[in-house]
């Protein structure tokens, strides 16, 4: 399980819905309203949240 970086939210990225790619990551979100919110302002959220995603690698 992964973090929805705008509410929280466990999501599981296997059968995640929405997802948007920022930065080399990929983020994944509960709903499409969380996904247009982090779309409207990517940097805002990924901060809350890099290093958590499955997908980063340093």
């Amino acid at each position: 399980m992964v973090k929805d970086p705008v509410c929280g939210m466990d999501v599981d990225p296997k059968i995640a819905e929405w997802k948007s790619d920022y930065r080399g990551n990929t983020f994944y979100f509960c709903a499409q309203g969380c996904k247009k919110t982090f779309d409207k302002e990517p940097e805002k959220f990924a901060g809350k949240i890099e290093g958590n995603q499955s997908s980063h690698h340093h």
